[in-house]
């Protein structure tokens, strides 16, 4: 195709091809009406389909653009419009003058864990913002992360974006993606959630501290056995700290991944150091924003349209004094060393046990956001991880993810699920999680078992949720 002799839909006319894909095709393009620069994306229709199949893909592209539209978020590269030109679907974009990642990475080399932190931050918001909204990426990797001259980054290509739920409560099968940046249950054709997404961020991130793919091999097929049956070397250059989250939210079973809100606080504290480095000039504007304002909040300015709730908690509780060292004893059966690997965590494992035990209690609280209160983002929250896990269900390699079910006595809502991970063929690990959402906080309790035969894959069940129950009352719920 000759780009400048060429019009979409009599309007926007191309200019020259950006770059190209598994997911399309990239222009520049100038939207005549408006006499701006724009970028459009010429989205792949699958070889092979039929005249019928083809009208029904374009419809689809065209409806699941028309709702990546619809999002709003700083770190989003926000869609204008979606044009049919026969049965090819064209996606109209902001065009953003950023590098990506991969290539930032590339010329620069493995980039230093604030950073790597700092652009964490801005694709998980991206993220959040589209799983509140009912939508998974599907697609998240270097190359669509863009970085601007000021460090900003951006998350694009949500042109492949699809509904987080599916026809029956679960997550996709099919869609957009990268080998060796999907996750495991993508790969296996099993239901994708809001986990998936933080999978793909989580080797994204890898990259961007390491400087190569975590699951880097020759082969197509190599990789996609690497992503499903092994664990990548740890991440040396991220540090100790961001290299253990990393690893985390590369967990094979979606249920062990940490959730969205825990990134986020881990991530927020990685990347102090640069927001200290960076306050001297903040402090004058903040100073002159609170005398025009004439308030303090969340965001200053939202005191111009009332402030948001904040929620029963301005901060979260100690999880250590949720759950006394006496319990967790009679819990786990024997004597326990309490430790709290960070803020927000607390664990009690069985001392000297031939069979490991863990339980593990997180809290962490949600904050006003734009014109919704604290208990309205931690119910949207709490509703995209429920959802994520329900689709969850199912059979990971060696990791067979139970049904949930939601429970009572816990907080306003909560959610159980059990997975186990074979370590043999009649033992292996067994996880009972208990998910639950209380005014603006949300918290998660975990109990691990080792060493568990197969025909006891869900027998601490009753045990997380009297744990749960007891952080639940602890809590005032």
């Amino acid at each position: 195709m000759r780009a400048d002799a060429y019009r979409l839909a009599g309007r926007y006319r191309l200019v020259e091809r950006l770059g190209e894909g598994g997911a399309g095709t990239v222009w520049r393009a100038i939207d005549e009406t408006l006499d701006r620069q724009v970028a459009v994306k010429q989205v792949r229709v699958p070889p092979g389909l039929t005249p019928p199949q083809r009208a029904a893909f374009a419809d689809r592209a065209i409806h699941e653009a028309r709702s990546a539209g619809r999002l709003r978020d700083p770190a989003i590269v926000m869609v204008h419009d979606v044009v049919l030109d026969g049965d090819q679907p064209w996606i109209i974009m902001d065009l953003v003058t950023g590098r990506s990642l991969d290539k930032v990475v590339k010329e620069r080399g493995p980039l230093p864990p604030e950073e790597v932190a700092r652009i964490g931050l801005s694709v998980l918001s991206a993220l959040e913002t589209a799983h509140m909204n009912g939508m998974l990426h599907h697609d998240v990797k270097p190359a669509n992360i863009l970085i601007d001259a000021d460090g900003s980054a951006m998350l694009t290509d949500f042109g492949i974006a699809v509904p987080l739920y599916g026809q029956n409560g679960a997550g996709p099968t099919s869609g957009g993606g990268s080998l060796g940046y999907m996750a495991p249950e993508r790969l296996n054709q099993q239901a994708a959630g809001s986990a998936s997404d933080l999978w793909s961020l989580g080797a994204a991130l890898y990259v961007a501290a390491e400087g190569r793919a975590p699951f880097e091999r020759s082969m197509p097929a190599a990789v996609a056995a690497a992503v499903l049956l092994h664990d990548p070397p740890f991440p040396e250059r991220a540090g100790p700290e961001l290299g253990g989250l990393i690893m985390a939210m590369l967990a094979k079973d979606p249920v062990t991944r940490p959730p969205a809100g825990l990134v986020r606080e881990r991530l927020s504290a990685l990347a102090e150091p640069v927001r200290r480095r960076r306050r001297w000039w903040l402090a004058p504007v903040a100073a002159v924003a609170a005398v025009l304002v004439g308030v303090a909040g969340w965001y200053g300015v939202t005191a111009l349209k009332g402030t948001p709730e904040t929620g029963r908690f301005a901060a979260a509780p100690d999880p250590c004094g949720l759950v006394g060292d006496a319990l967790a004893v009679e819990l786990l059966g024997g004597k326990v060393l309490r430790t709290a690997p960070r803020w927000g965590m607390c664990q009690w494992k069985l001392d000297g046990a031939p069979a490991p035990r863990t339980l593990t209690v997180e809290v962490w609280a949600e904050r006003p956001a734009d014109d919704l209160g604290g208990p309205q983002v931690a119910e949207r929250r709490y509703a995209s991880e429920r959802a994520g896990r329900v689709g969850a269900k199912g059979t990971v390699f060696r990791t067979v993810t139970g049904e949930g079910q939601d429970v009572k006595e816990v907080g306003e809502a909560a959610y159980a699920q059990t997975s186990f991970k074979l370590s043999t063929l009649k033992e292996g690990i067994s996880h009972d999680v208990v998910l639950f959402r209380l005014s603006n906080l949300i918290g998660q309790v975990t109990l691990e078992r080792g060493d568990v035969p197969l025909k006891d894959a869900g027998g601490g069940k009753e045990t997380v949720l009297t744990a749960a129950r007891t952080v639940s009352a602890a809590l005032g719920g």
